[in-house]
């Protein structure tokens, strides 16, 4: 087995960092030690049994490389989330973690961080396999991250807890979707055109008497409603929900429906959602959707989306509702130019956040504060039970003034916006 080689800023007292230290000339760097250490702790875990993507093998390298742990139990969930997809195997990858990095130290579930090396708690939590998540105040933004990464995630793995608010929900959409004037006029019994050709035939068979007069009108259809999901690491803990949302729509209004998701990358799921069955409709998105738990490019990611003209004719004239925290990283500017072409392609733009759902909230992030003047309204919905609320008020929304968000979420001063 070879000798483990220690993370920066960790106690150079064992025998390996002194021969770092003073090694001989034209010995290897510590750098590339440190790099060959780590394939040989991927290829110890190919050899013990633990099925790993090489796509996941690159990602690891890639947030160490942006990120670098601060300590073994920094590094211990790094590799853990990035590498590991069954829980069943998650022997085999403390076995290997704690010959490669611990040498023979305890074996636990949750590996504690060495005394005196970092003063973050070990994450713990009785039949989780995850870091307690750590609460977010709203508008922070913490939870942000632009790293990519490339995982799929299984979004039906707590089943279908609200039944009942799904049917309430399937049943609420037809009435919430706004509605425009069909292109063709059909015969009615009022409208604005008499029905000239009917009449004509009519006559005929009265000797030429015009014995019925008929019209013909435009009658109302549904608007094309597109949903854009945000499945990034900051909603983890809604993703689930939201994409049942999705489902309830696109099952209520199968041909107007359009849905999408986005993280790090694009990804248009309207297929993959449209069976009938919640719990299948949701595996099926479990395999398409690659950047689940991911980064956050809203801008990026609503760019890709305007780019495609095929796209942007299903945004034009549509009810968008928009499903995100709004949590961008970085520059904000090509998320608010994105949102605004958005929202003039669009019948009416709706943001739906989970941070909204709390009374304190403000929308005092950069990004969401530039971004208000351009919605028509900005909600709260983190779980179904709070988008039932949100779909029965959209008749309310869609009967009001444009871009009235700013009206009830006043834009914070230049003093309390955040970065």
């Amino acid at each position: 087995m070879p000798e483990s080689v220690p993370l920066a800023g960790e106690p150079s007292g064992d025998t390996g960092s002194a021969a770092l230290a003073g090694r001989p000339p034209g010995a290897p760097e510590p750098v590339a030690l440190a790099a060959g250490h780590v394939w040989g702790f991927l290829s110890a875990l190919r050899a013990a049994g633990v099925t790993t993507a090489l796509p996941k093998q690159a990602d690891l390298l890639r947030i160490v490389g942006e990120s670098p742990p601060r300590d073994l139990t920094a590094l211990y969930w790094y590799a853990r989330i990035t590498l590991l997809h069954d829980i069943g195997e998650l022997a085999a990858f403390d076995r290997v973690f704690t010959a490669w990095f611990r040498r023979g130290g305890p074996q636990d579930d949750v590996p504690p961080p060495p005394a005196g090396e970092s003063e973050a708690p070990a994450p713990q939590g009785p039949g989780e396999d995850d870091p307690a998540p750590r609460e977010v105040r709203p508008g922070d933004g913490v939870e942000a991250s632009t790293t990519s990464t490339y995982g799929r995630r299984d979004f039906d793995a707590d089943g279908d807890r609200w039944r009942s608010v799904t049917r309430a929900l399937e049943a609420a959409w037809p009435a919430a979707l706004p509605s425009t004037p069909s292109r063709r006029r059909r015969p009615a019994r009022t409208g604005d055109r008499l029905d000239v050709r009917h009449a004509w035939r009519r006559a005929h068979r009265h000797d030429g008497e015009i014995v019925e007069l008929r019209r013909r009108a435009r009658p109302p259809r549904p608007r094309r409603l597109l949903i854009l999901v945000d499945v990034s690491g900051s909603l983890r803990r809604h993703t689930p929900d939201l994409l049942r949302l999705a489902h309830t729509a696109l099952r209520a209004a199968p041909a107007r429906t359009e849905v999408f998701t986005f993280g790090t990358r694009l990804t248009r799921i309207t297929s993959a959602l449209s069976h009938p069955h919640t719990g299948r409709a949701l595996r099926a998105v479990s395999e398409r959707v690659t950047d689940a738990d991911g980064g956050t490019a809203i801008g990026a990611a609503l760019r890709e989306f305007l780019d495609v003209p095929r796209f942007v004719a299903l945004a034009r004239g549509a009810l968008v509702i928009v499903l995100s925290d709004g949590l961008e990283r970085g520059d904000c500017a090509p998320m608010v130019r994105a949102t605004a072409r958005l929202s003039r392609l669009g019948h009416r733009l709706v943001w739906w956040s989970p941070l909204a759902c709390s009374p304190g909230y403000s929308p005092v992030t950069r990004a969401m504060a530039a971004q208000l003047p351009h919605l028509d309204h900005l909600g709260g919905v983190r779980d179904l039970p709070t988008a039932l609320a949100e779909v029965r008020r959209l008749p309310a929304v869609l009967s009001g003034p444009r871009r009235a968000a700013a009206r009830r979420w006043p834009a914070p001063g230049p003093g309390g916006i955040r970065s």
